[in-house]
């Protein structure tokens, strides 16, 4: 027995560590909540600012021709014809540049719209400011945690992956929209839409995480 009580003194021990280790909660920033992604190659870096702007006045004669009833004036078709050829002159491929403008539009909306995997299922504790969704009294017992003060008050909202959707039954007083608070709970994977007012009327925002809050304090960095 007496060989024993440090063998079972140093079981507990191991016992007590692994379970404060495995209640540890992570510190979790908005950044970790974007997926990784390979991204493409942005060409349009390699412009210089005159480059740019020829660019600029092509796009816009591009989405000028998508629009009902528009009708392009020789001026404007002359002007397209010129600045096309001196890109040309200069090696720049116009269409290839559109081709990728289209890609990495896509890229970076499926950017903000997934959430990333490696997150969901643990807990987290997470920095961020409220909007609120529901109250209860004065007590917000459902909102949405944004990385800035205000983010959905404004349109147009944050990506999908940078609210998060809260719920809080006991809920907790609404000091401001800009004093920031830390929210500790599991991250899960889940998109909601929910209605939040803008300072311009109302709107469904998006968002591709939840959380059943397990508890909200004041932030203190």
């Amino acid at each position: 027995m007496v060989i024993l009580k440090p063998i079972c003194s140093l079981f507990v021990l191991c016992c007590l560590s692994f379970s404060l280790l495995a209640s540890e909660v992570k510190v979790t920033y908005w950044d970790e909540l974007v997926p990784s992604m390979e991204l493409i190659e942005d060409p349009f870096q390699k412009l210089d600012r005159n480059q740019m702007f020829d660019m600029a006045t092509i796009a816009r004669f591009k989405d000028a021709q998508t629009e009902d009833g528009f009708v392009a004036s020789d001026e404007a078709t002359q002007e397209i014809i010129e600045v096309t050829e001196r890109l040309r002159k200069q090696d720049v491929d116009v269409e290839a540049l559109f081709v990728a403008r289209e890609q990495i539009m896509k890229q970076r909306e499926a950017l903000g719209s997934k959430p990333n995997n490696e997150v969901v299922g643990s807990k987290h504790r997470i920095p961020g400011y409220i909007t609120p969704i529901e109250m209860d009294g004065t007590k917000v017992t459902k909102f949405f945690l944004v990385p800035s003060a205000g983010a959905c008050i404004h349109t147009p909202p944050p990506p999908a992956n940078q609210l998060v959707l809260i719920d809080y039954p006991q809920g907790i007083e609404l000091v401001s929209l800009m004093t920031p608070v830390w929210v500790e709970g599991e991250l899960t994977g889940h998109q909601s839409k929910e209605n939040v007012n803008y300072s311009d009327g109302a709107a469904n925002v998006q968002s591709v995480y939840a959380m059943k809050a397990d508890g909200i304090e004041q932030y203190q960095p």
